[in-house]
């Protein structure tokens, strides 16, 4: 009798907690919002629009096989397929090869995605097109030994929990994968499926050895996924990939992305999920994706060519940006939670024109404002005045690496052009 109601007691415990909330809709960009949603059931639905991108350029012939694209040490690098073991270094602005960093003992198969979380950059050895692969792998190596040269290279292995068949398949299997991403503890795939044009979701742990790859959600992506980039900070990944047609290749290679945010803890399809297209006319086998501040994206292609129903084509290996201001600013905006009433405004502009995020930050601070403030200064002062930081400003990115920088409470200043700009923040431990 006790333990029946102490059950009671639960359920209506959670009846009452269920009725004080409202799910539906939370995305005020989607056309079922509901205004009086208040948790996000991953609901919500969006217009079929297509988006601006810019062509940053050709990449260098060297880059055919550009694969991966992440933004580290200052920089966006990128990694090919096959046959290579550097990582290029490539210049947002003009899609030249800036920088070599050959990585020394390592060898692969085909190398499709590399991801990162502090310490470590991980190369997915994951590309499976023939489905019959069975040393899937991924080389997890230091950060630190890759800039002194002494290559700190692990091997984390895996396999599918549901594959059972290792027959070749070539681009008819559903255990392909060019795209995943790194938590805290895991590592989560994002499959690329020839045949039904659908994503699922497989995790696995994240440490050296063997491991099982368990299957999570499945996501109807109506294409190819390739790369993806994680903000988990914000609770955001996107996804890139193209439209497959074996019945009529012409119509291939159109791009896309596919916005996930809002979403719970690691279940990445859990919040809202909008797919954006490239424009038709643009045709281009797109492999990677990456940001530097979760509005501005770049994206690689590969080289692709092919003889089709008598006609040639010839699609480069190049560099595009996307800005998606408009799709995720309201949402990435909510995490800009600094107390304006304590910010100390020592401008007679209204500071509310810039906004700080993330707020608490771990690792670094973007600035966002309509106007790049590249070249400003800045100075970081904790609550008892005491100068911490101080720097210009690039890329409107600050990095929080300094050792003397604990978690805490601090004032951020920026001064441009004899104006000055203050605002609080916290350092939260990563």
């Amino acid at each position: 009798m006790k333990i029946k109601l102490f059950f009671l007691c639960i359920m209506m415990t959670i009846t009452e907690l269920c009725m004080a909330q409202v799910c539906g809709c939370t995305d005020s960009l989607a056309i079922n919002y509901d205004t009086n949603a208040t948790i996000n059931d991953g609901s919500c639905e969006y217009e079929a629009v297509m988006i601006d991108i810019t062509e940053i350029g050709m990449l260098d012939s060297l880059l055919d096989g550009s694969s991966s694209l992440f933004f580290w040490n200052n920089g966006y690098w990128t990694f090919n397929d096959h046959n290579d073991n550097c990582l290029y270094r490539i210049d947002s602005t003009n899609a030249t090869t800036t920088e070599s960093l050959c990585i020394n003992g390592i060898s692969s198969d085909d190398i499709e995605e590399i991801s990162q979380d502090s310490l470590y950059l991980y190369f997915g050895d994951i590309g499976n097109n023939r489905g019959s692969r069975c040393d899937l792998h991924i080389l997890r190596i230091s950060k630190e030994s890759i800039l002194n040269h002494t290559f700190a290279v692990d091997t984390i292995a895996f396999y599918y929990e549901d594959q059972t068949d290792f027959s070749p398949q070539p681009q008819s299997t559903e255990f392909d994968c060019e795209a995943f991403v790194v938590s805290r503890d895991s590592i989560y795939l994002f499959t690329k499926q020839w045949v039904s044009n659908q994503t699922t979701l497989y995790s696995l742990p994240k440490t050296p050895g063997t491991h099982i790859a368990h299957r999570h959600e499945t996501y109807n992506a109506n294409g190819l996924v390739t790369g993806a980039a994680y903000l988990p900070e914000y609770q955001l990944a996107v996804l890139c990939g193209y439209d497959y047609a074996t019945e009529n290749m012409l119509s291939a290679l159109h791009p896309f992305i596919v916005l996930l945010y809002d979403f719970q803890a690691e279940k990445f399809f859990s919040g809202n999920k909008r797919r954006l297209d490239f424009d038709y006319l643009i045709r281009a086998q797109v492999e990677a994706i990456a940001t530097h501040n979760g509005l501005d994206y770049y994206i690689t292609s590969e080289h692709f060519t092919a003889s089709v129903m008598g006609f040639n084509i010839n699609s480069p290996a190049k560099l595009m940006r996307l800005d998606l201001r408009d799709y995720l600013l309201p949402y990435l905006s909510k995490f800009d939670t600094s107390d304006n009433q304590n910010t100390i405004q020592i401008s007679h502009q209204q500071a509310d024109a810039i906004h700080i995020y993330p707020n608490p930050a771990t690792d670094r601070l973007f600035i966002h404002c309509s106007q790049t403030l590249s070249g400003a200064e800045y100075e970081i002062f904790n609550l008892n005045g005491q100068l911490m930081m101080e720097g210009i400003l690039k890329d409107n990115i600050i990095y929080l690496n300094n050792r003397n920088l604990a978690a805490g409470k601090y004032i951020l200043v920026l001064r441009q052009n004899e104006e000055m700009k203050t605002f609080s923040f916290i350092k939260k431990e990563e």
